[in-house]
């Protein structure tokens, strides 16, 4: 009986499949990880939009803090150039301040940056572009007025902040009597006249420190 001959054929199918299998059954099958998360795409803008610049911010509307010349004020005006036109001058009590060439022309209530530009204005009607400075020299017109029982009553000039009580001292301080009665404060307000009863007292003592009101232009204290 002849003996059965194992081609190359027959060994794949009677010993290298059997070994497959074991080793099938012992290794474990290891799947494939997942593929890392990717980062979310960005958020695309209309053309029109991202192209939009960025709103700009509105400006604040400059305040008038500039000085106003005031009647009694000093200024000195200065034309470039020309000396003979160039002098301090005063203003009357009428608001007005008086030059050569142009005369009078109204001061009061204008700013000193107002007032060169008229002043220029005018004097182009005799020189060929002149230029015109104004400084005030002396602030005057910034007063408040004491009254009753201190010892130099009249007006007290407003060149800084002043308070209430600074004020007393300015006229020489109180009489023997004042300060016995109430401090009464006359103000001129957009709405009228406003009356403030106060007390020298009270406020020299430290309970209403509050009261030592700052002096404002045209104030009238009356001190009893």
């Amino acid at each position: 009986m002849t003996k059965p001959v194992f081609g190359p054929t027959a060994l794949v199918r009677v010993g290298i499949l059997p070994v497959l299998a074991v080793l099938g059954g012992l290794v474990p099958v290891v799947p494939a990880a997942d593929p890392p998360p990717q980062p979310p795409a960005a958020e695309t803008k209309p053309a029109t939009e991202a192209a939009r610049p960025p709103a700009e911010a509105k400006a604040a509307p400059p305040e008038d803090s500039e000085y106003r010349i005031g009647v009694e004020d000093i200024l000195a005006i200065s034309v470039w150039r020309d000396p003979d036109l160039t002098r301090e001058v005063p203003v009357r009590p009428d608001g007005r301040i008086s030059l050569p060439l142009i005369q009078d022309i109204d001061a009061a209530g204008k700013t000193p940056k107002e007032l060169a530009l008229d002043i220029q204005r005018r004097l182009k009607e005799f020189l060929s572009n002149p230029s015109v400075t104004v400084i005030v020299r002396e602030v005057n017109s910034l007063k408040a007025y004491y009254l009753g029982e201190v010892l130099k009553p009249g007006p007290i000039l407003l060149r800084s902040p002043v308070r209430l009580l600074q004020g007393i001292s300015l006229v020489g301080g109180l009489t023997p009597y004042g300060g016995r009665g109430s401090i009464v404060l006359y103000r001129k307000t957009a709405t009228g006249e406003k009356v403030i009863e106060l007390s020298y007292r009270e406020i020299v003592g430290g309970r209403k420190p509050e009261d030592n009101l700052m002096l404002e232009p045209g104030d009238t204290v009356v001190v009893r």
